[in-house]
């Protein structure tokens, strides 16, 4: 008896710990990728819409770029780009690496030059002050934080469905190098689990624990 309750438990707490670590995570692209260049690039959104209509979602979308193996001759990384939808109502950027007043923000798609201002569902981020202050390469892990508002359902969550473009400078500005361009799935955060699933995994580590007691009486 004693045995078939320890393998029930056992069982429960395997499912249980399955289903909360269930959630989705996140799927970075490098540093061997085509365009990759040495880094590491991630795109994640929060499940969680930050406002809705009755025809649109608002999403916190965050890029980040692990530069500390990059593995080209550029300087500084002055310029990226996603996409994760066809069409955008309203972009705002809320956070970027250094001071976000560093940061210009444009609709469109990025190309040789920087920020093009064309290309449906792209949206550009441009440094714009003294290069010196610009994100160094090789460095840190450097993030830029959006609130993307698409049409109800449009966010593009499916395996390589949304985009990430980059741009490294030399010294004087110009870029070297490959411009990354690369098709990358936006996955969402981890979620902390739902209290009645917290709950239910204190019960069966309770459960177990009780029961390996007995086993061993």
């Amino acid at each position: 008896m004693q045995s078939r309750l320890l393998r029930l438990l056992l069982a429960t707490a395997g499912l249980l710990i399955l289903l909360a670590g269930s959630e989705s995570r996140a799927t970075p692209i490098g540093p061997s990728c085509g365009t990759c260049q040495g880094s590491v690039y991630d795109l994640t959104y929060d499940p969680i819409p930050v406002a809705s209509t009755a025809t649109t979602d608002t999403w916190r979308i965050t890029l980040s770029v692990d530069t500390a193996g990059y593995s080209g001759s550029g300087e500084y990384l002055t310029t990226v780009a996603i996409k994760v939808a066809s069409h955008f109502v309203d972009v705002t950027l809320v956070s970027a690496p250094g001071f976000l007043a560093y940061w210009h923000e444009m609709s469109g798609g990025l190309a040789a030059a920087g920020c093009t201002g064309s290309g449906s569902g792209f949206d550009c981020v441009a440094f714009q002050t003294f290069l010196s202050l610009a994100p160094t390469v090789p460095g840190g892990t450097y993030a830029w934080v959006f609130e993307v508002e698409v049409a109800n359902g449009a966010l593009f969550t499916g395996a390589s469905q949304a985009s990430v473009k980059a741009r490294y400078v030399n010294s004087s500005g110009a870029k070297v190098g490959a411009l990354v361009s690369e098709g990358i799935t936006l996955s969402a955060t981890p979620e902390v689990p739902e209290p009645a699933t917290a709950t239910l995994l204190a019960v069966a580590a309770l459960g177990l624990t009780a029961a390996r007691r007995r086993a061993t009486r």
